[in-house]
Parts: structure tokens; sequence; C-alpha cells
């Protein structure tokens, strides 16, 4: 056919549908804006129950989630009384700092040092928190690219517990507790999620 008839060219032109055209639809939903989420530090994201479940979940199919149960076990060992800190601090020991330990992470070489040459039971109560602080403070640098990694994944729909997220986020009430509650509902749900898949 010849170009001038209008032929064979207008109709190939006729049936390709840019990207501008107002017919184009995308069905990909629109994309999640992290930049005001919670997920923007591990600081923002620990303190909500149902993000830090969606975060673990995420590490844990993705990465190493020794880091962040390290991070996360050392908060716990920070609200409990020095004297039950001490005593859960063996089992911390036993499972992210002994050699050979299930979860061990790298710990500051000083600390290493310390624990190496020092009953764990004589330890004094200030100088534990100033190690877990330290232990702590060291995984944090990880934790960012594990959540960088997961902001990327999330924002092209690639996350889990995300249809769950927008449930929550979603939901609408000035009443702070039942929120609270919502999203304390929705982590124990999680949790079971991933406790199925392990």
């Amino acid at each position: 056919m010849d170009q001038e008839d209008g032929g064979f060219h207008s109709m190939g032109a006729m049936s390709i549908i840019g990207a501008e055209d107002e017919e184009f639809e995308n069905d990909i939903e629109p994309n999640v804006d992290d930049q005001q989420s919670y997920f923007q530090s591990i600081e923002l994201v620990k303190d909500h129950p149902a993000y830090i479940m969606v975060f673990l979940h995420h590490v844990v199919l993705q990465f190493d989630p020794s880091p962040l149960l390290c991070f996360l076990h050392v908060e716990i060992l920070r609200s409990l009384p020095p004297k039950e800190a001490k005593k859960s601090f063996t089992d911390f020991y036993n499972t992210f700092l002994m050699k050979g330990a299930v979860l061990r992470v790298p710990i500051p070489s000083g600390v290493a040092f310390e624990l190496d040459r020092t009953r764990l039971d004589l330890i004094q109560d200030d100088t534990l928190k100033k190690y877990i602080t330290e232990i702590q403070s060291h995984q944090i640098p990880e934790i960012c690219r594990q959540l960088e990694d997961f902001r990327t994944k999330r924002v092209l729909g690639m996350t889990p517990g995300e249809l769950e997220l927008r449930e929550l986020e979603s939901y609408r009430t000035n009443d702070r507790y039942i929120l609270q509650s919502k999203e304390k509902q929705l982590a124990e749900r999680l949790l079971g999620k991933l406790d199925d898949m392990q």
C-alpha cells in the first residue's frame, strides 16, 4: 500500500495507544507514598506493632533477620527492671552474641572483647546498659539498608501485608485507643501468618 493514500501507515498508527492517550488505562494501583510513612526509620516503625510486623515479615523473606531481631530484643531488655534485664541478658547473649549463636550478629570489637573476658553475671547494670546500647546501634546500618529495600519494594507493591496496612491506614477515627487496638489486632494476625510461614 502507498503511504499517500492513508493505507498501511495510517492504520498502524490508529491501533497504537500512547501513554498520553485519554483512553489509556493503567491497571497498576497508585503508588504508596512512603515519604510520609513510619518506614522512614527504625525509630518510627518500632513503636507501631502492625508496621513492625509487616517489615519483619519482609526481612524474614528477603534478608537475615538477626540484626532486626537483635535490635527489637534490646528494646525489650531496656524496658525491663535492671535485675530482670540482667537475667534476660544471658538468653540474649546465647541467641545473638555467642560464637555459634543461631542469630549471631556483628558487634563492636570493644564490646566483644569485654564480653569474652567477663562472666555475664558479674557485669554491672550501667555497663550492661552501655553494652546493649552499643550492640543495638551497631545493627542500625543494616536495618536502614533493609528499610530502604522495603520502601522501594513497597512502592512497587511487592511487600507482604500491604492489603492489611491499607485497610488499617484507611480506617478513620479520632479515638487513638481504637486505632491502637485495631493495629494490635492486625499485628497479631500478621504474627500468626509469620508463624505459619515458619
